[in-house]
């Protein structure tokens, strides 16, 4: 079984037993982040748990020459978008860790450990300009009463409804100011400076 690591600018490093290698062992990580506020009986609990994005390790050996860890160094300083295709097959994954074991038992070789994490990828929605038709040319040609009319500013105006004569509103001035009042004439703390 062939392993192949496929990244978008770097090109690919691909492991046959009987080659330059082979992928030991595959492990694959999904993990979610749960609120540990108490939930709403009967409340969708969706909206209280969040996916991590999925994380990737393999590990395994590379026989001879140093192209398959010059690719997989290339891949992870570049920031490569990879597509691993194995026993698993896991695409838009980058390279979040990545070593390598130099043993005297594999001349010209080493072990490696390659950890990978998803990741979501998104496009903004294109509307070309003028296939949707502008709201002022979709109105055009309908009867006024059907568009909203025009509004302007016409500024602050104060309507009058009646002439008060001035003896009127003096006598509605002195209506509060004049008779008893039940609140207090002078402080209870005459003292108080109004600092506290």
């Amino acid at each position: 079984m062939a392993y192949t690591i496929a990244g978008r600018k770097c090109g690919t490093v691909r492991f046959t037993p009987d080659g330059n290698g082979n992928v030991q062992t595959e492990q694959v990580s999904m993990t979610s982040k749960v609120t540990s506020n108490p939930v709403e009986s009967g409340s969708d609990i969706n909206d209280h748990v969040i996916k991590d994005p999925i994380r990737f390790t393999i590990s395994g050996t590379t026989i001879g020459g140093q192209q398959a860890v010059s690719t997989l160094t290339a891949m992870r300083d570049k920031r490569d978008i990879i597509t691993y295709t194995g026993r698993s097959r896991i695409a838009s994954v980058v390279i979040t860790s990545l070593s390598f074991d130099y043993g005297a038992k594999n001349k010209g070789g080493c072990t490696f450990k390659a950890t990978f994490q998803q990741v979501i990828i998104t496009g903004a929605e294109v509307v070309a300009v003028g296939a949707v038709p502008l709201m002022s040319s979709q109105d055009a040609g309908k009867s006024s009463t059907s568009q909203a009319n025009r509004t302007g500013n016409a500024g602050t105006q104060t309507t009058l409804t009646q002439n008060i004569s001035g003896s009127a509103y003096a006598a509605y001035v002195n209506s509060y100011g004049g008779g008893s009042s039940s609140g207090p004439t002078t402080r209870a703390t005459a003292s108080y400076n109004g600092v506290s």
